[in-house]
């Protein structure tokens, strides 16, 4: 079932309207079609797709993180709790006066309207793998992948941005003569280590079964997806650790994310698959409009915040806003838009905040949307 979960959404993905399409997303939604039909697959398939996804993620992005953040570190951290924070209150505020849905379904709804992945494993660990966190996602995410990726291919248009001069200026800041380095060339195409790729995914786990007492919020931790995410930029950045070699093996990386995205997306999609039919019927409006304005919210926000107050680099920013919104979806039409991977680099800046931020608004949602 996931293999034809995934080979089905391979070729949905490809299908462009208007400029558009789904991409990898299309797995989601093959493996939604399986799953109202009474398909379903074991929790660990998504869980073991899910940590190899967002170790692939942080290993990559940690390449030229280090930079970058010394730069705009703070303002990063200000851009991924503003966007985030922006559209948890707009889905508090829908989920309170518009409709009935459960906290659970409404915190799905969340992270679904912010087309994050990594978010969506959070959220169901914290909700304890409720499927309706689930079935909330797959509503609102069409609507937030909407959202994301009109705004990257719009906003040069809207604002008058020039995207070229963006990213001249841009490449002369992070790879100084137009070229990376003749290392770290060689680094990406030397094999990858699995030694070390596997001391990542211990090591992020272990940290992410680490929690923090909130009080009457309960204990809140990064989880397993966060723990590892957190841990591949560290290491990433780091290097080298004894005999463990972080660097190698980009092309690897890239075939690692992309594979385990579309398993984890299939498996996430077969077993929200009837939840979500019945998610849509009772609460397709709500749901849609919190992954629409949900969304436009932060997006809206960060952009403002990081182009008109800061002057940031649009190349940087498009990354930074998808980041903050945890948005692999985003990263991936932004890059798109800007003809540069340069965007990664925002966007590692803004995702391990963004996550954290994922976690604890979603903690207080549910709370607040159960006394509310």
């Amino acid at each position: 079932m996931l293999a034809l979960a995934v080979f089905s959404g391979i070729a949905l993905g490809k299908i462009r309207v208007g400029g558009m399409s789904l991409g990898s997303s299309g797995a989601l939604f093959t493996g939604l079609a399986i799953g109202a039909l009474g398909g379903d697959v074991p929790k660990p398939f998504f869980d073991w797709n899910l940590v190899i996804f967002v170790a692939s993620v942080g290993l990559l992005a940690a390449r030229d993180i280090l930079g970058v953040l010394r730069r705009y570190g703070m303002k990063f951290v200000a851009l991924a709790v503003g966007v985030t924070g922006m559209g948890a209150l707009t889905t508090f505020l829908l989920g309170s006066f518009v409709g009935s849905a459960t906290p659970e379904m409404l915190a799905g709804a969340y992270v679904g309207a912010y087309t994050s992945s990594p978010g969506l494993g959070a959220a169901l660990e914290l909700s304890g793998g409720n499927p309706l966190v689930a079935a909330g996602f797959s509503v609102a995410y069409p609507f937030g992948v909407l959202a994301v990726v009109l705004f990257v291919q719009g906003a040069p248009h809207l604002f008058g941005i020039d995207v070229e001069q963006e990213r001249r200026a841009l490449g002369a800041q992070l790879h100084p003569g137009g070229e990376k380095s003749s290392s770290e060339e060689k680094d990406a195409c030397l094999p990858l280590s699995l030694l070390s790729f596997a001391f990542c995914l211990v090591a992020g786990i272990l940290l992410g079964k680490i929690s923090i007492p909130l009080g009457p919020f309960g204990h809140v931790g990064v989880g397993t997806s966060g723990g590892t995410l957190l841990m591949a930029l560290f290491l990433g950045a780091l290097g080298r650790f004894g005999p463990f070699d972080f660097r190698s093996g980009a092309g690897c990386l890239k075939t690692l994310r992309e594979f385990s995205l579309l398993f984890f997306l299939a498996a996430a999609g077969i077993r929200a698959g009837e939840e979500a039919v019945v998610a849509f019927q009772s609460h397709g409006v709500l749901l849609a409009l919190i992954g629409l304005g949900s969304g436009a919210a932060g997006i809206l926000f960060g952009y403002f915040l990081g182009r008109k107050v800061w002057k940031m680099n649009w190349i940087l920013l498009a990354g930074a806003i998808s980041g903050a919104m945890t948005s692999t979806p985003g990263l991936g039409a932004a890059i798109d838009a800007t003809g540069t991977e340069d965007c990664a680099a925002g966007y590692g800046g803004t995702y391990p905040v963004a996550i954290l931020c994922m976690v604890l608004f979603t903690t207080f949602l549910q709370h607040l949307l159960k006394i509310f």
